[in-house]
């Protein structure tokens, strides 16, 4: 019996009868069964099998007469033959028959145009291979698979059929083949399109124009957008496609750096790009390349020791300070052979010495840090006395050793005695033990020469003697007064994130500029911010340190002439304001007879013959009288500085002394008339019309005179033609010291805007137009600390964080340094407390406390400030962090973000200071990391216990 019913009846027949003819019955080939499993194609079909093939019917009617095995070895043949075929041989395009609905398969008779850009098939679509072991001469199984490349059949035209359905494929007419409708509704397609498109503006553009920085960090941006689509639409491991991404951003960057070698921002760009490329043995290796390969690059120095700096496994006090002594020691080197590049390498210098003292002040090392600057100042400022700067703390020892009895008799927890003694002991300590019995306990207190001598190099350009006072001025904690994104990029202190990590140097937002109110009670409300030594904080020492900076800014005055002497004085007296200032706004406690100090050492600096008719110290000084309650005086001393001025007319290039100091009193007496504070009983009309007067006074420099219509217009006309002829001039760049002394262009055009503020009585949509201009100011400004101060105050009046600020938001975080960044956490922070102080239950009479919401969008703004590859290295900002989820989240939460403040700044010792504060309980862990990075220790865990005892 047969299994087919197909062939049922040929069994019966052959059953029956032996003599079976050779031609055997074709009736079979009718049966239903046949028709449903292999129901052959008819004439009409009209398939083209191939070179050697045959149509289907002759095979079944038997019209060849070869044998099975004659069959089998043709079969063979033409596999071989069919394989030897390579691309661009002509093939068929194959119509089938239409496909019946009911039926359990469907083919797909039109071409996929998908398919031509694949060179594999995915997984599940592709099929799986099984492979075979194999025995080799060795006895040891391999893998055996065969590979086969693509093909495509080529059929010689004169055994096509051709019909209009037909089209022969070639590699002619490839593009001209219409292959299945395009769908538009997948978007791969057009996307692409467009990728492809602006790859190919990218390459013509900057073959043509190699010099546009701009379109090179638009390339190199554009990568981005290739990368998400690729992980769209492409699949692949997500963790290999982001080195990709990294490695093809380098490529271009290279390409870029080697046709502007000059450009600091592909520069960085390029440094940035490595960070997120390179773990850190590789990142370091790749760093130390470039860095033997341009030794004069201050950039890639910078980036090569932080790579050793910011690794939680490389970083230690010696093999980073002798990362800096090799990158000091390369760059005198060339300074002294070569003179094209004199002057920058003596900058480069400069920058480096900063970011060294910086490590040794966050590292702790106090004593190291002012035996190198000490030796700097005697060096370049006071070579011809060499006592100058031998200036002691101050602070008594047995009064150190009294408070210390103290706290060891609490009773408190040992996290507690740590965090205190060690405080304390910060806070007395900061210049090396100088007694002859060398009776000390602490050895880190022993600061030789020798110990920095590698760190020590001349200062040989005169002009770059006052950037480095002005450095270490703020390696000392003084705030740059006024803070400018340009001074600051003068000085070398712009793109150091690290540089931020206490309170010290936001100071300056304080110091009156303009006539704007920038009191708020609520913008640090915490000065465990502050890291000894310091002066804000009321501890031991405060005062003695304050004294010790404020001599050294005094001495440094007396050494310097002409005007680095003049800039360095109006330093010292504005940063004697600002403390007058803060201790009103109860920021910082000063002793009455502190203050009184101030304004005697003022006085008696005036008395001196060379300082008598300077109108600039004359100003600082009524400055300091107003701060003080002193308004007469104040108004007094600017008039009696004004008698000292014979200002005839105004030039409007190469203006001289007498011309700057006469606009800059005038606009000084303008802003303090237009302030609310200084004329409380004033209206607003009355001070806009004193303001008048004596902008009359200073433009047509007569003085006593009445404003009238007439004189105003006279006014008005001059402003305008001076300030349309300032500003066509095309005016140089201020030097660095330029920035703390009178400017005749910025302070003329100030005038002219407080004589269009004063003229005016309608002031509509005041906030949309002072959003734009902060805008595009922190945009093109974003280190300028007075602009970020007025973003902070306009935000805390509104007292919202709705689109306005999120916008505002966005462009902060965007600008890539650490000072905006921060202000953006500022602000939000501020609008906290005020919800906190301001608003409250009115039911129970409790303070409000924040809701989740707002909590959250706290959070989440730390962690974008905290990924950001420049301010993830902020340590103010990591410490605001632990400040905030140590008090609205578990502790948990705090302990996870103190990891990771610590492994991003694994040198800053205030973050190993406050463990005592967030996480206790692992303190000794974090004492060991201290010894094991050999940062400073002022009480070791074991000389605790004894104390203890």
């Amino acid at each position: 019996m047969s299994i087919f019913p197909a062939f049922a009846e040929q069994a019966v027949q052959e059953s029956t009868s032996a003599s079976a003819t050779k031609d055997s019955d074709k009736t079979w080939l009718k049966n239903s069964s046949f028709h449903f499993i292999a129901r052959s194609p008819s004439r009409s079909d009209n398939i083209t099998l191939g070179k050697f093939g045959t149509d289907s019917d002759s095979i079944l009617e038997g019209e060849t007469s070869k044998s099975a095995s004659t069959s089998r070895k043709r079969k063979k043949s033409l596999k071989k033959k069919t394989r030897k075929k390579g691309r661009g041989d002509e093939i068929s395009v194959v119509s089938t028959t239409t496909i019946e609905e009911n039926e359990f398969f469907e083919v797909n008779p039109k071409g996929n145009r998908e398919l031509l850009m694949v060179s594999t098939i995915s997984r599940p679509s592709a099929p799986q291979y099984h492979a075979t072991l194999h025995l080799n001469a060795s006895h040891k199984y391999i893998y055996s698979k065969k590979k086969y490349k693509r093909y495509h059949q080529h059929i010689p035209e004169k055994l096509i059929n051709k019909t209009e359905d037909e089209l022969v494929l070639t590699k002619h007419n490839l593009d001209t083949v219409k292959f299945a409708e395009r769908d538009d509704h997948y978007s791969g397609f057009k996307h692409e399109e467009e990728l492809s498109q602006k790859t190919a503006f990218y390459n013509r553009h900057l073959t043509n124009f190699p010099a546009d920085i701009k379109v090179w960090l638009e390339y190199i941006q554009f990568q981005d957008t290739v990368y998400e689509f690729e992980k769209t639409y492409r699949k692949g491991s997500i963790a290999k496609a982001q080195i990709v991404l990294a490695q093809r951003k380098l490529a271009i960057i290279d390409k870029a750096v080697s046709l502007n070698s000059s450009c600091d921002l592909l520069h960085r760009k390029r440094l940035n790009i490595a960070v997120t490329a390179f773990p850190a043995d590789e990142l370091q290796n790749y760093l130390k390349e470039l860095v033997n390969k341009d030794k004069s690059n201050i950039i890639l120095w910078q980036g090569y020791i932080e790579a050793t700096q910011c690794s939680m496994s490389h970083c230690n006090t010696p093999a980073v300070l002798n990362l800096y002594s090799k990158c000091l020691s390369t760059l005198h080197q060339l300074r002294r052979s070569t003179s094209v590049e004199k002057y920058l390498l003596e900058e480069s210098i400069l920058r480096m010495l900063y970011q060294c003292c910086l490590f040794l002040k966050q590292a702790g090392l106090f004593e190291q840090l002012w035996t190198l600057l000490k030796m700097y100042l005697e060096l370049n400022l006071s070579s011809n006395d060499k006592s100058k700067f031998n200036i002691s703390s101050g602070f008594r020892e047995n009064q150190l050793t009294e408070l210390e009895d103290i706290i060891f008799t609490s009773n408190l927890p040992l996290h507690e005695l740590w965090l205190r003694t060690e405080r304390l002991r910060e806070s007395c300590h900061w210049v090396p033990y100088t007694e002859e019995d060398n009776n000390c306990e602490d050895p880190q207190r022993i600061v030789f020469t020798e110990d920095v001598a590698e760190l020590i190099h001349p200062i040989t350009k005169p002009e770059n003697i006052f950037k480095l006072t002005a450095t270490i001025f703020t390696l000392l904690k003084i705030p740059l007064l006024p803070c400018r994104h340009t001074t600051m990029q003068d000085l070398g202190l712009d793109y150091v994130p690290w540089s931020l990590d206490s309170i010290e140097p936001l100071l300056s937002m304080f110091l009156p500029i303009y006539p704007v109110e920038m009191e708020n009670e609520h913008l640090w409300t915490d000065n465990r911010l502050a890291v000894g030594p310091q002066y804000l904080k009321k501890l031991p020492g405060q005062e003695e340190y304050l004294e010790f900076i404020l001599k050294i800014m005094e001495n440094s005055s007396d050494c310097l002439s002409g005007d680095n002497k003049i800039a360095i004085t109006v330093w010292f007296f504005r940063f004697q304001r600002l403390l007058i200032i803060l201790d009103k706004s109860t920021l910082l406690i000063l002793a009455d007879s502190f203050k009184k100090k101030i304004k005697k050492t003022v006085r008696e600096f005036l008395k001196h013959d060379e300082n008598r008719q300077n109108e600039i110290y004359y100003l600082e000084y009524a400055l300091i009288e107003y701060e003080l309650g002193n308004k007469d005086n104040c108004f007094k001393i600017i008039n009696t500085a004004l008698s000292f001025n014979k200002q005839t007319e105004f030039v409007t290039e190469n203006w001289p002394n007498n011309q700057k100091n006469w606009c800059y009193l005038y606009k000084n007496l303008i802003q303090m008339k237009l302030c609310s504070k200084l004329c409380d009983d004033y209206t607003r009309s009355e001070r806009n019309e004193d303001a008048l007067k004596l902008i009359c006074e200073m433009v047509l420099i007569q003085k006593d005179i009445q404003p009238n219509e007439n004189i105003l217009n006279k006014v008005e006309a001059k402003l305008d033609s001076i300030s349309a002829e300032i500003i066509e001039t095309k005016v140089s760049n201020l030097p660095t010291l330029q920035h703390f002394l009178p400017d005749f262009a910025t302070d003329w055009l100030i005038i002219h805007v407080l004589f269009k503020y004063s003229m005016e009585t309608k002031y509509g949509g005041f906030f949309k137009l002072l959003d734009d201009v902060l805008y595009t100011a922190i945009e093109n400004y974003p280190n300028n600390v007075f602009i970020l101060s007025i973003l902070e105050r306009e935000q805390s009046i509104g007292n919202a964080l709705g689109p306005r600020w999120w916008k505002m938001q966005n462009m902060l975080l965007s600008s890539g340094r650490a000072l905006s960044s921060l202000f953006a956490i500022v602000i939000v922070n501020q609008h906290i407390l005020n919800l906190r102080e301001t608003v409250c239950d009115t039911i129970t009479g409790d303070k409000y406390d924040i809701n989740s919401s707002l909590k959250n969008k706290m959070l989440s703004l730390f962690k974008k400030v905290t990924s950001g590859v420049t301010t993830r290295k902020c340590g103010l900002v990591w410490r605001l962090y632990l400040q905030f989820v140590y008090t609205y989240f578990s502790p948990e939460l705090c302990r996870n973000v103190y990891y990771s403040a610590v492994e991003e700044c694994p040198w800053l010792k205030s973050l190993y200071i406050d463990a005592a504060i967030y996480i206790p309980a692992e303190l000794s862990q974090i004492q060991d990391l201290i010894i094991e990075k050999q940062l400073r220790l002022h009480v070791t865990p074991e000389e605790l216990d004894i104390l203890r005892s």
